[in-house]
């Protein structure tokens, strides 16, 4: 950080611009206009309607119950849904809604502890500002998928052909968003690739399109398209 001039002294993502600013002071360098990153969750599963796979008992964490048969339900690239996540954030900014984890991003400070706990690796961390993301993780067939999810992604690529800004793609049979171009391409787009399809999720600005309601009603699939 010190002897190192290309290293910029903001990438303490849950010190935010207070550790960037300290770091900057102590280092002489420029604290730059970085805009931290939040996490995400690639995955659907609190939209879908699918089918549990056998009645789990054992011992209650996702990364037990994915040892067996990758887990209870129909997806094995889906939620487990026991809550790990939530356990291990330190900040307390996932909550299990319907056996489904929602980030605040208010509370959330991109430490990353949620994608290096979940066993399905449904989280990544995207920059603050990024408009959109791919709700779900799956690299099954289209067929399969179809079958034993009603939410999940076909890799139809209507979203790819859809995206004016060509940030969009597919990489080892999951959909990819490039966030820089999409953001520097602006919302001039007028969403065009949740348009093409109900699996890209916009998240900027946040609450817009909630994923999950907050109240303890379940979520119909009419409602989940509408999302």
């Amino acid at each position: 950080m010190v002897t190192n001039p290309d290293v910029p002294p903001n990438l303490c993502f849950p010190g935010k611009g207070e550790v960037a600013e300290a770091v900057a002071k102590i280092t002489g360098k420029e604290v730059g206009s970085a805009e931290g990153a939040v996490a995400v969750v690639h995955c659907a599963r609190c939209l879908r309607t699918g089918y549990e796979k056998y009645d789990y008992i054992g011992y209650g964490n996702c990364s037990a119950a994915n040892l067996a048969f990758a887990g209870p339900t129909d997806c094995q690239y889906g939620c487990v849904g026991f809550g790990e996540c939530e356990r291990a954030c330190p900040f307390h900014a996932i909550t299990m809604v319907h056996h489904f984890p929602v980030v605040d991003p208010e509370i959330c400070v991109g430490c990353g502890i949620c994608a290096n706990t979940c066993p399905k690796e449904l989280f990544s961390l995207v920059p603050r500002n990024a408009r959109v993301i791919v709700r779900c993780s799956s690299k099954a067939g289209a067929k399969e998928t179809h079958e034993i999810c009603s939410s999940g992604c076909l890799h139809c690529q209507s979203c790819i052909r859809a995206c004016p800004a060509n940030a969009i793609s597919l990489e080892n049979d999951l959909v990819r968003i490039d966030h820089q171009r999409c953001i520097e391409y602006g919302p001039s787009c007028d969403e065009a690739c949740m348009k093409a399809c109900f699996m890209i999720h916009v998240i900027q600005p946040y609450g817009k399109h909630p994923l999950v309601k907050a109240h303890d009603e379940e979520i119909t699939e009419q409602e989940a398209l509408a999302l």
